[in-house]
């Protein structure tokens, strides 16, 4: 793993922005090519960044070394909540997100 290189994984006009602050960038175009390019840099990267669109395959089969998976404007299903939801129940064994008593209205 390089340390800090940073790889951004996404549909073409949400990523190419980021290559002007030099961040590398990968358009793709559905899940499946996601999943490939993603096992293709994940050994050449500190940080990976996936947008929740095309997420789906990779969220699925890879079970280590998680990328960052944030919302964007062609996915409205809240996978990186769910994500973060499972990770947060398997390490500490309580849904912090959940709704009930506490809930302050977030």
């Amino acid at each position: 793993m390089s340390e800090g290189r940073i790889a951004i994984i996404g549909p073409e006009k949400l990523v190419g922005i980021f290559s002007m602050f030099g961040v590398e960038t990968h358009p793709v175009s559905d899940a499946k090519e996601a999943y490939d390019v993603f096992v293709k840099v994940q050994n050449q990267h500190s940080l990976i960044v996936v947008f929740e669109s095309v997420a789906d395959k990779i969220l699925q089969d890879v079970k280590e070394n998680l990328p960052l998976v944030l919302p964007d404007t062609f996915s409205h299903e809240k996978k990186s909540e769910k994500a973060l939801r499972k990770l947060f129940e398997k390490i500490l064994g309580v849904d912090l997100l959940a709704e009930g008593e506490g809930y302050y209205g977030r």
